[in-house]
């Protein structure tokens, strides 16, 4: 017999797409601040949010009307029509949210506009609405959860330990916290103030104040426009990775979400800068127009579909590279630098929290120091009115004058240019010594000769005319008898770089012609190598496959050990200059690495 459910039954299935656990709640209360215009946001969790979880914003607040029927699901003024679902401009739409947590657990809401002389205070318990009242408060919204799940134990039961509850909450308000800088957040987990946020628009205080100095000191500023698209961002330089994704945040429309498309960009634009299984440290902050994406296709939003991939992935990819070429992006030789390459450094925990806060799954320092609130009652610690008072004062205090922002100084990514390089010699017969007015380089020769030497083969390939040099005496190969049996899948790549090759009998091949830029004992080498990977059988079709293939065999082809006197010092600099990506070889280690002035004035105990 098929029946209609009855209407507790049904608000408790609907709340579990939306509400799966504590961070789901905060989550969609902030969100809510947000969307109300708030320049203050406060959120304090207890037991990692399943007894009590309070979010209080200095918004517009709710009209007195409106506020049971906000509990109803479905309730929303963030949209009207259906031609909205196209261009949607804030971060909660669904009006789901409070239908949902009131649903699983006992809410409290006291809000009040700012034409109003009083507020309203409603109480609801499992979508029944017990109290609904007049009450003196500022201007604003203040929602308290207390006891989530109480009505589904079956839920209830799946949730993590507190400390894990509690760092995944943190994690969210660290993150969105960083999405907007204007806002002044301050994140509070039971007696401890995790931290706080100016709100005062420099995002890289934000992420230093959020993530401690090991992480936002050093890292390069990426800003660029072009589209309709705008992006701002912070990323750490080729050498300073970490083994996982975990410090890449990303912020699409003040949305932050996971993106398989801009993790695509930042591998695109890092490409052969670092080793295989390292990621680097990312904060983007992309806009566009909201008509070029769809935030409509997951119940909690956690994700959204861009309108073109393509589009979005490049012009990101293009704006990090171009910061990537900058001073800053030059590797710095220090022991600390080293280190980081090794092993991500691990922050001090928080002082006076037994359960350190932590984002991702790594520690994470936090450099606002705790401090301990006197209790004011069992239940309540802080007190609302003295929150919701100075969240009046400093919405107040905004109107009248124009906030300073931080002094925190602007950082500046000035492109490097090798002709500021001046060649001041060489040791091992490997490192070339150079510098500039504020620094001081070593140069990997043979580093820079793979990717000379890439680059210039990559060119060959892709260029519709191939400039070759013929050989007084052939060249000739004994191949494995798979690759010449599979010939058609790699003749025509090898004769693309600018060899003219044919099969002579019996496995073997003979060259008469070699790509122009070429040695002799290169050319040699690297098809050598490269028949040797061709026993895997790979698809060569693949331009990625193919480059990959090539990475792989520069290296036979760079000499070691060589004397290299001035004229050819200056030939490879000049050509290292040329190249599309002169900081790394094909296999991702530097081409050279920098000390500055006051860096090597130290080593000497002279600053």
């Amino acid at each position: 017999m098929i029946k209609i459910l009855e209407k507790h039954i049904a608000d408790k299935i609907a709340a579990g797409e939306v509400i799966d656990r504590p961070v789901s709640i905060v989550k969609e209360l902030v969100e809510n601040a947000l969307d109300a215009d708030a320049t203050s946001v406060t959120v304090e969790i207890r037991e990692g949010g399943r007894t009590y979880i309070r979010v209080t914003d200095n918004g517009f607040g709710i009209d007195e009307a409106d506020v049971e029927t906000a509990f109803r699901r479905h309730a929303t003024s963030k949209i009207s029509d259906v031609r909205d679902l196209d261009c949607i401009g804030t971060l909660g739409f669904r009006g789901e949210a409070l239908a949902s947590i009131c649903a699983v657990s006992r809410t409290e809401l006291i809000t009040k506009t700012a034409d109003s002389k009083s507020g309203r205070r409603v109480v609801v318990e499992a979508s029944e609405v017990l109290e609904n009242t007049a009450v003196g408060c500022p201007e604003g919204t203040t929602v308290t959860v207390r006891d989530l799940f109480f009505n589904v134990p079956a839920r209830y039961k799946f949730l993590a330990s507190d400390a894990s509850e509690s760092r995944k909450i943190i994690d969210f308000v660290s993150r969105i916290a960083l999405s907007y800088p204007d806002v002044r957040f301050s994140m509070i987990n039971g007696k401890n103030r995790a931290f706080t946020t100016s709100g005062k628009g420099n995002i890289l205080a934000n992420i230093i104040s959020i993530y401690g100095k090991d992480i936002g000191e050093g890292l390069i500023p990426v800003s660029a426009s072009a589209g309709g698209f705008t992006l701002k961002a912070f990323v750490s330089s080729p050498d300073r990775t970490l083994p996982s994704r975990s410090r890449q945040i990303f912020c699409v429309n003040g949305r932050i979400i996971a993106s398989s498309v801009l993790e695509h960009a930042l591998d695109k634009a890092y490409a052969e800068r670092m080793f295989k299984g390292r990621f680097p440290i990312a904060f983007l902050f992309l806009s566009m127009p909201p008509e070029k994406l769809d935030v409509n296709i997951h119940p909690t939003k956690k994700e959204i579909r861009f309108d073109d991939n393509s589009e979005v992935e490049d012009f990101v990819a293009d704006a990090v590279a171009a910061a990537l070429k900058g001073q800053q992006a030059v590797p710095d030789v220090s022991a600390e630098v080293a280190s980081r390459q090794e092993e991500p450094a691990k922050p001090p925990q928080h002082e006076a929290d037994s359960q350190p806060a932590i984002l991702g799954e790594e520690t994470c320092r936090y450099e606002t120091p705790v401090r301990k609130q006197e209790e004011q009652g069992e239940q309540e610690r802080i007190d609302i009115r003295t929150v919701l008072g100075s969240m009046r004062e400093s919405k107040n205090a905004e109107v009248r004058k124009q906030q300073t922002p931080d002094p925190v100084p602007e950082e500046v990514n000035r492109p490097f240019d090798f002709e500021d390089l001046t060649v001041i010699g060489a040791v091992f017969n490997t490192y070339i010594l150079a510098q500039d007015e504020d620094c001081f380089y070593m140069i990997d020769q043979h580093a820079a000769h793979e990717r000379v030497f890439y680059e210039k083969l990559m060119r060959q390939f892709e260029a519709e005319e191939k400039v070759s040099q013929q050989m007084l005496v052939p060249l000739s190969f004994s191949v494995a008898s798979e690759v010449a049996e599979s010939e058609d899948s790699w003749i025509g790549q090898v004769r693309a770089m600018g060899y003219d090759i044919e099969f002579f009998g019996n496995n073997t091949y003979i060259v008469r012609e070699i790509p122009a830029f070429m040695e002799m004992s290169e050319a040699e080498a690297f098809l050598g190598d490269l028949f040797g990977a061709f026993r895997d059988r790979p698809d060569l079709t693949d331009h990625r496959t193919l480059d990959k293939i090539i990475t792989r065999s520069c290296k036979s082809a760079v000499k070691g050990g060589d004397t290299l006197d001035a004229a050819e010092i200056e030939a490879l600099i000049t050509q290292l200059r040329a190249c599309r990506n002169p900081f790394s070889c094909p296999h991702g280690r530097p081409t050279f690495i920098k000390m500055t002035r006051y860096e090597l004035e130290r080593m000497f105990k002279r600053a």
